[in-house]
């Protein structure tokens, strides 16, 4: 019994021979594991929690898919919730804490967000937080990029569309973006929104302005309404408007102009993530560790030089 169980679980030290013949006689007579019997058994679980705020933005799903893939290689199962239909994210995850081993809590930034204690280890993804870990994608480094990238195509009046739902001193993308572009251009508006492709009617009068010649955005779903905005008001994109985003959607890549945008690897940060939230099972006492995923710009075809730009 103790083979086999070995075998099954990638753990013991038999030989890789006898290890393969005892999976290949499983498969053959259709065994699967109890899952619900190993947690009786052991006290242990082998599912952990993800929770999302948002399954209606694309990069979450794409998040999921990464984590989940991830945590089957680890032998885990994953129970997803979306927050977004509870008042409380700390509810949601309460809601499942008995079921789990552990979460990747993919949080909202909040400055108010209290101190909890939950019965279940967590791996923060987002805003970083000192008690927990945390993964999160090098937001500072992105916005700087996109500031980069549009000062030397050459525009130098540019519009801000970022996050209404991040608080003021949290959100490093715009940050950052507005120091390095202001160093060389303006900030003709600075505007917060809701993260989504539908944008409201006073966001479609400053487009209508056209005081700018680029507009920077706090997400990839802000970045495609404003592509939406600028057709439904004969704004060319990007021969008389370039637009930049962040995250790297899939739809990034569909939408007409594509989009250039921000990427950052879903696929390195359900890595990092489930790999500290292993760590924090096996190792409860282990100091916090905070990790930082690169970013990389994706030149696509909504951003060029301004009408009449002249390098020379």
């Amino acid at each position: 019994m103790a083979t086999v169980s070995y075998a099954l679980n990638g753990r013991g030290t038999i030989g890789e021979e006898l290890r393969a013949k005892v999976r290949e006689v499983a498969d053959r007579v259709g065994y699967r594991p109890n899952r619900m019997a190993q947690a009786i058994r052991t006290g242990r679980t082998m599912s952990i929690g993800l929770l999302v705020p948002d399954l209606n933005n694309p990069f979450y799903p794409a998040l999921a898919q990464s984590v989940e893939r991830e945590a089957r290689e680890a032998g885990y199962a994953v129970v997803l919730i979306d927050t977004a239909r509870f008042d409380d994210e700390g509810a949601a995850l309460r809601q499942i804490e008995s079921h789990i081993a552990g979460a990747v809590w993919c949080q909202l930034p909040r400055k108010d967000r209290p101190a909890e204690d939950f019965q279940v280890p967590i791996v923060v993804i987002g805003i970083p937080e000192g008690h927990v870990d945390n993964v999160t994608a090098d937001d500072a480094a992105g916005g700087r990029l996109a500031a980069r990238h549009l000062l030397k195509l050459g525009h130098r009046r540019v519009g801000v569309l970022t996050g209404a739902s991040v608080p003021d001193g949290m959100d490093d993308r715009r940050a950052a973006f507005v120091e390095a572009f202001s160093s060389k251009g303006e900030i003709v508006w600075d505007v917060k929104t809701a993260y989504s492709i539908d944008l409201d009617r006073r966001l479609f009068n400053r487009l209508a302005r056209r005081d700018v010649t680029a507009v920077m955005c706090g997400n990839d779903q802000i970045a495609i309404g404003v592509l939406r905005a600028a057709k439904q008001l004969g704004i060319a994109v990007p021969g008389e408007l370039s637009v930049t985003g962040f995250d790297d959607i899939p739809w990034a890549q569909i939408v007409t102009p594509t989009l250039t945008t921000i990427s950052q690897s879903v696929s390195d940060m359900a890595t990092a993530a489930v790999g500290l939230l292993r760590d924090r099972i096996a190792d409860p006492g282990r100091a916090v560790r905070h990790l930082t995923i690169g970013v990389r710009l994706m030149k696509r075809d909504s951003t060029s030089p301004p009408a009449g730009y002249s390098s020379s």
